[in-house]
């Protein structure tokens, strides 16, 4: 043998004293076996770990982007000494001193109290005419506080003399006027305004959805009832009875004679033809009763539609709802047939 082949022999014989046992060796192989079969376990729990955190986190950021802001279906309450007024897509909180309603286009309200706040509503009661109305704001004397929808004057704020002013907003597509010489009271009010996402606070849909009920309960505790007004299908207002004003209203409606719609008068217009859905609440449920208030009718009886069944109601069920918001002073001493004048464009 010569020095290399002793050389390696040598090396072979230290590397096999210092090798384990057999049974050792057959361990130590079992438990790295192990441990490469646990690396690949935890790597690839990892990675479906990581890949359920990216699903998690990119559908988290695609319904963030593609989110939108919750729709208020209905306010709440009004604040304490306010209450709400809604016309067409817009509502307003005004103070509860504000309870003097004009029919016809602001400030054109001479005939109404000085003293007492208007809510008015430029309505189109009267078609193709318009209305006398000339003067930019009334004088001093006969001024008052307003808030106003949906009259002539743009978006943007006006001032007048003697530290009164009128700002006006679009709100929903409606435009809200309030005059006042309080800036805060104006800011508080317009602040407050709101469009009709859903119902008003009186629970007022912006379209007359028709009859919808399912039929008064005569046996029903009434405890309360909205009113929504409607012409032409959009929300003129919305208010609310009390237990006994609504209680009378479905007694008069469930004694009323059944029977569909009276004709109308040859040759009557609709100038005057409105709406009403009245949701009367009961300790049980509500119901809901359609009526068409036409001044038309030849037996002047009113049309009601509970969902089930027709009747013919006379002129004091329909009192019992006409009344505050629902019956306002009416432009009659401004209104001129022969020589119609449009409103200014304020």
């Amino acid at each position: 043998m010569d020095a290399s082949e002793k050389l390696i022999a040598d090396t072979l014989s230290r590397h096999a004293a210092d090798a384990p046992a057999d049974d050792h060796l057959l361990a130590v192989v079992h438990a790295r076996l192990r441990r490469r079969r646990t690396g690949r376990s935890i790597g690839a729990t990892v990675l479906a770990f990581a890949a359920v955190a990216t699903a998690i986190t990119a559908s988290h950021s695609l319904t963030t982007e593609l989110r939108t802001d919750p729709q208020v279906a209905r306010p709440g309450a009004p604040a304490p000494g306010w209450h709400w007024e809604s016309y067409k897509t817009a509502q307003v909180q005004v103070p509860d001193s504000w309870t003097q309603y004009i029919s016809g286009p602001a400030p054109c309200t001479t005939f109404a109290n000085s003293a007492v706040p208007s809510v008015g509503r430029f309505n189109g009661w009267l078609g193709k005419y318009g209305y006398t109305c000339e003067d930019a704001v009334l004088p001093l004397g006969r001024r008052a506080p307003y808030l106003w929808f949906n009259d002539v004057q743009a978006p943007g704020t006006k001032r007048y003399d003697a530290g009164w002013t009128e700002e006006t907003r679009l709100v929903g597509g409606t435009k809200i006027s309030v005059l006042t010489n309080d800036d805060a009271l104006r800011r508080r009010i317009l602040d407050s305004a709101r469009p009709i996402t859903g119902t008003d606070y009186y629970g007022c849909p912006p379209t007359d959805l028709g009859p919808h009920g399912t039929g008064l309960d005569a046996k029903e505790q009434i405890t309360s009832a909205d009113v929504c007004e409607y012409w032409h299908g959009s929300l003129v207002a919305g208010s609310q009875l009390g237990a006994g004003t609504a209680s009378a209203f479905a007694q008069r409606v469930n004694g009323s004679p059944e029977g569909s719609r009276s004709p109308r008068a040859k040759g009557c217009g609709n100038i005057d033809q409105r709406t009403y859905v009245v949701t009367l609440h009961g300790r049980a449920k509500s119901d809901s009763v359609w009526i068409i208030a036409d001044y038309c009718i030849t037996d002047r009886t009113v049309s009601t539609d509970d969902g089930i069944t027709q009747r013919r109601a006379d002129r004091g069920t329909l009192d019992l709802i006409q009344q505050g918001v629902h019956r306002p002073i009416q432009p009659s001493d401004i209104f001129d047939p022969v020589r119609p004048i449009t409103p200014p464009n304020r």
